[in-house]
């Protein structure tokens, strides 16, 4: 350990199996193969815009209810078809700026999400359809939901009390984390509840943190509301992964399974172009993901991305996947 590291009081994480004993994941595309085979036709909000009238876009494809599960010692849910050693470090900033309870273009960015994650769904005038102002996700978006979940007694931080509960009484099987609060996050005019959310929060929707106290493991499961899975969804594994390995350090515990449920998963016509070329490279077994602190951690609010290290990834190259706005 070098100088500049701090060793925290309580260190768990995942006990990787050796890189060249790890298998490929085909689940993913095993997933994209159901959408293009049985995958229902559906005109998609995107599509009925005005301003995508002449996009080219004009249906999805979709299914409903889906499963991916992984055993976290064969490597960390990195997709390795195209190369995501970039947007990894985005992914995580978008989490740890949600966990941080940010939910403005601004404060997304200074925790390290990048702009174009979330600059053309935040313009001015897609703001104003829910009375909000440039560059606001919403009260019934992610980092508010998380950081600021409005109740009759007033702001819950979720993220604060999840995690004392799981350390006072990790054999409980209530540690959830949700992103949606239905009268913001849905509306309903007739009882008085105006959507405030430009984008209803499309993942981190239910997160259920899965703890044997006596075998000190962590399991954890998380559902996806729509999944936009040729882009989306390559980003949402990242940093909801990412979640499990930061419960799991400062637990004390081994980060062993993780499950993520999709009910909505779909990709548009726009895509499938590019789901014919994911589905033509073979997947490589998934990297290495550590924490390499150097300062003492003591909340999941206190991480940020360049606590990550990403090693042993070896992608095929990069290319766009367009993604109606």
């Amino acid at each position: 350990m070098t100088s500049t590291e701090v060793k925290n009081k309580v260190v768990g994480g995942i006990d990787y199996l050796p890189f060249s004993e790890r298998v490929p994941d085909l689940q993913y595309q095993e997933l994209l193969k159901k959408i293009k085979k049985i995958g229902k036709d559906k005109v998609p909000i995107h599509a009925r815009l005005n301003e995508n009238a002449n996009s080219g876009h004009q249906n999805s494809k979709e299914i409903t209810g889906a499963m991916l599960q992984f055993d976290m010692n064969n490597g960390f849910p990195v997709l390795t078809e195209r190369d995501l050693s970039k947007s990894f470090y985005g992914a995580i900033g978008e989490l740890v700026a949600f966990l941080n309870g940010q939910s403005t273009l601004s404060g997304l960015k200074e925790y390290g999400c990048p702009e174009v994650f979330w600059r053309d769904w935040v313009t001015k005038e897609k703001c104003a359809i829910f009375g909000l102002p440039e560059g606001d996700l919403g009260d019934g978006s992610y980092g508010a939901s998380l950081g600021h979940f409005q109740s009759a007694k007033g702001e819950f931080d979720q993220v604060s009390a999840v995690q004392r509960q799981m350390e006072k009484a990790p054999f409980l099987r209530t540690h959830v984390l949700t992103t949606w609060n239905p009268p913001l996050s849905m509306g309903d005019e007739e009882q008085g509840f105006k959507r405030k959310v430009v984008v209803a929060p499309c993942h981190g929707n239910f997160i259920h943190f899965v703890i044997f106290d006596e075998q000190k493991e962590l399991e954890m499961t998380h559902t996806q509301r729509s999944a936009d899975v040729p882009v989306g969804l390559q980003f949402n594994l990242i940093e909801w992964s990412a979640l499990g390995l930061m419960v799991a350090h400062l637990l004390g515990y081994k980060f062993t399974k993780y499950t993520h449920f999709l009910s909505n998963p779909h990709y548009y016509d726009v895509q499938a172009e590019s789901v014919d070329k994911i589905l033509a490279i073979e997947p490589k077994p998934f990297p290495t993901v550590t924490l390499k602190l150097n300062r003492e951690v003591t909340r999941l609010q206190d991480f940020r991305k360049e606590d990550f290290v990403l090693e042993d990834y070896d992608p095929s190259p990069w290319f766009k996947i367009p993604t109606p706005v």
